[in-house]
């Protein structure tokens, strides 16, 4: 607890972190990498911070349709373009709208679309959690979306081996 914080009202601490950063991406190794790694930082600094009326929201945002999307989109390898193809973009006002919200609530983990939901719960584990329902849910639901995850994993290996044995034949 820090003692020389004067104002004891509710603050938040938010982290842009990513969808990818969630589950690794063909194709985006480094940003995965710095983007799992917001997780942890976020982690161990609510546990810093909520003894001083601190919330963190780590927000995990979708493909984001902003200039910079549209430039990458330009050199994004094509597999990953195929991997990422099952998500689709989100607007960055309404990806704005939903992470202040989230923040207002001081949720941990905010997520912007129904794969995000479903990622979240899927890869809850230790997460901090402020809502016992959705505590509730990640408890209930982690064997079926642990299940689907693999599905989705097991998909994308499929997608990448094929794509690497097509390319074998040319």
């Amino acid at each position: 607890m820090n003692e020389n914080r004067v104002d004891r009202r509710p603050a938040s601490i938010a982290l842009m972190s990513s969808q990818a950063g969630q589950v690794g991406i063909y194709g985006y190794t480094a940003y995965s990498a710095s983007k799992f790694g917001l997780r942890g930082l976020g982690e161990a600094l609510q546990q810093e911070v909520v003894a001083d009326n601190i919330r963190v929201s780590l927000i995990f945002p979708p493909d984001t349709e902003t200039p910079a999307f549209l430039e990458e989109n330009k050199i994004r390898p094509e597999l990953t373009k195929i991997i990422a193809g099952s998500s689709s973009a989100m607007p960055a006002d309404e990806v704005a709208k939903i992470a202040l919200n989230g923040i207002r609530r001081g949720n941990f983990n905010v997520t912007c679309n129904f794969d995000g939901i479903m990622l979240s719960i899927a890869t809850a584990v230790l997460s901090p959690q402020s809502s016992y329902m959705m505590a509730f849910v990640e408890v209930v639901a982690a064997g079926f979306m642990h299940f689907m995850a693999l599905y989705f994993q097991w998909s994308w290996y499929g997608t990448i081996e094929r794509w690497f044995a097509q390319k074998k034949r040319r």
